[in-house]
């Protein structure tokens, strides 16, 4: 008698579906790359700017692409949570200028969502094959030990505090089998001051006494805003915030 095939739940193919939309946004960028000549020399720009923070380049770069600005830059997002430590917050940048604080700053957290989705996928659906070759393993303890600690807060938390570097986080809570929707909200709440603020403050670059000020009543709030949730969060444990290991 043939051997019955296991049979597939909800859960079997949730994590199938997100295995696939971990894998989708990375193959499409990857194909786009390899038959766009055009496409591939404006993302190797793009990349490079990234790489040697250049603001002034990727502005530039931005006003040049027309209306493929948006997909690019969004795809900037998703290479940057892949390729860490690039800083996220040179294409929140490029989006302010491009679209402006509002609707640039929306923009960014949207995208950056999505790029923590995209992490969190590969966490879950491929597990420590992907994050032993994307991490070090002391990144990967770190973050482990803070979510068996304090639970799905991490994220929330991690994403408030400023400087805190939030893509090992999404591969851990992958990992771990954080509800993906939990993950997905926590993020979008997490980044959504810090993002706003990015994109509004870089509109006061060429204004260098001005970009001063705000810089640093931004970062005061912010880590007076870190400060607190320190306490809040985690007085009551052996270990305090999720921090650069």
């Amino acid at each position: 008698m043939p051997e019955q095939l296991p049979e597939i739940n909800d859960k079997n193919r949730f994590d199938l579906w997100i295995r696939l939309g971990s894998l989708v946004p990375l193959l499409a960028l990857g194909l786009a790359w390899a038959v766009s000549p055009e496409l591939r020399g404006s993302m190797s720009e793009g990349i490079d700017l990234l790489w040697h923070r250049d603001l002034e380049g990727l502005r530039k770069w931005g006003s040049s692409l027309g209306w493929w600005a948006p997909l690019l830059t969004g795809s900037l997002m998703i290479v940057q949570a892949i390729a860490a430590p690039i800083p996220a917050v040179l294409v929140t940048a490029t989006n302010s200028f491009l679209f402006g604080p509002f609707w640039g700053g929306l923009y960014s957290i949207f995208t950056a969502n999505v790029a923590a989705a995209i992490c969190y996928g590969l966490g879950r659906g491929y597990g420590t094959f992907v994050t032993d070759t994307l991490l070090p393993k002391r990144t990967i303890k770190h973050y482990e030990h803070f979510f068996n600690e304090h639970g799905g807060k991490t994220v929330l938390v991690a994403r408030l505090i400023p400087f805190v570097p939030f893509d090992p986080i999404s591969y851990i809570a992958g990992i771990v089998r954080m509800p993906f929707w939990s993950f997905f909200l926590a993020t979008l709440i997490g980044q959504f001051p810090a993002g706003m603020a990015y994109s509004y403050l870089v509109q006061e670059v060429d204004n260098p006494p001005m970009f001063v000020v705000t810089t640093l009543s931004l970062l005061a709030a912010l880590f007076l805003m870190g400060w607190y949730l320190n306490r809040a969060f985690f007085k009551k444990t052996t270990s305090g915030p999720p921090s650069t290991p």
